[in-house]
């Protein structure tokens, strides 16, 4: 993880969120979509059975590299 990167994302985050004062969104609606479409991209990992469990592991963690979802530096097991 790099400091610099997540204070500088963070910023804009508070930044567009600052300006969405009118803007009304759904947050469970929104979470609840993304969570749904994130785990069914998890089973349809886990349900390919040509990839040994370490490959698993690593598909998963590439899926929430991919989604800036941060799972730690080290997932070797």
């Amino acid at each position: 993880m790099k400091i610099k990167t997540e204070l500088i994302k963070g910023y804009i985050a508070d930044a567009v969120c600052s300006q969405l004062t009118d803007f009304e969104i759904d947050e469970d609606k929104v979470a609840d979509s993304r969570a749904t479409l994130i785990l069914d991209a998890v089973r349809e990992i886990l349900l390919r059975e040509e990839l040994s469990d370490f490959e698993i592991v690593d598909e998963i963690v590439m899926l929430f590299n991919r989604l800036n979802i941060d799972c730690g530096s080290c997932h070797d097991f």
